[in-house]
């Protein structure tokens, strides 16, 4: 029961993160297109509308956009293919570790669904500090992947492994999870 418990909970914050930033790119399709920005805290964050055809932080640019296309959808399903095979490798991991593939595949997810129906990615967030710094314009989406990197790279860095060397066949319980 308890990890059918984990399973649903994670379907649902799968579900939950597509649908906000599905939603919220709707949203700013809506209401910031054809508008000024919105100032949400003044000199700092504002709300405004761009499509993206290129990749996080417009890299990629500067390349043909036919060519360009083939590069972002090549990657994407090699990213995808990758994530598949990192989520399946870690089925036995912590419920830790299957969120942080979660907000990645969902950001992923959101992104390509939004370049597949509209031929480019609706980006609305944006920090500045007045005129003297601007980060690039994102959205939820990004927002997922990064915090989802972000987790699993912690999950990464802070996880302890047994050396081969260093584990000895009596160490080893057959029903203990951990290991096999």
């Amino acid at each position: 029961m308890k990890r059918k418990w984990k399973i649903f909970t994670l379907f649902v914050l799968f579900i939950v993160c597509i649908s906000i930033d599905l939603g919220t790119k709707d949203m700013a399709q809506r209401y910031l297109k054809y508008s000024a920005a919105v100032q949400i805290v003044p000199d700092y964050i504002e709300f405004r509308y761009t499509e993206n055809d290129a990749i996080a932080f417009s890299m990629l640019k500067n390349i043909p956009k036919p060519r360009r296309t083939i590069i972002i959808y090549s990657t994407t399903i090699f990213a995808f293919i990758v994530l598949g095979l990192l989520a399946y490798q870690s089925r036995e991991e912590s419920y830790a570790w299957k969120t942080a593939i979660v907000f990645i595949a969902t950001g992923a997810i959101g992104n390509f669904v939004d370049r597949l129906f509209d031929g480019h990615v609706v980006d609305f967030i944006h920090f500045h500090y007045q005129d003297k710094f601007s980060w690039p314009i994102f959205n939820v989406a990004d927002i997922l992947i990064t915090c989802g990197a972000i987790l699993l790279a912690l999950l990464m860095l802070t996880r302890k492994d047994i050396p081969d060397e260093d584990l000895q066949l009596s160490d080893v319980k057959r029903d203990d999870p951990e290991i096999f």
